[in-house]
């Protein structure tokens, strides 16, 4: 028996997988937490929305390990609710600021 593909048949996906949406809040976590180690002085440098900007000011004061993992958990959550092309400008300043080999070592 012949398989035939017609274009009924063919499913054409427009929304992106779970796995990719779970890979883009992941590279977002990373720069969030990249950029929660950064000095007040290079945020300034870059393109930051003022709701994370308000929440990266927080971070030097969060001290305990937990504390500091949670931190970090609400950059990303903030950073997941940013449009794709304030995230990618984000990235592209901190790539301008550490240098690209750095850059590739970090996951983002």
């Amino acid at each position: 028996m012949k398989q035939s593909n017609t274009p009924e048949e063919e499913q054409v996906y427009e929304k992106p997988s779970k796995s990719e949406i779970k890979r883009r809040l992941e590279a977002r976590h990373h720069l969030a937490e990249e950029m929660s180690q950064m000095t007040p002085d290079k945020w300034k440098q870059m393109p930051i929305p003022e709701r994370l900007l308000d929440a990266l000011l927080q971070t030097p004061k969060v001290r305990t390990h937990g504390g500091i993992r949670r931190h970090v958990a609400y950059l990303g959550k903030i950073m997941g609710m940013l449009p794709e092309e304030e995230v990618e400008a984000m990235k592209q300043a901190l790539i301008k600021l550490v240098g690209v080999n750095r850059a590739n070592k970090m996951k983002i």
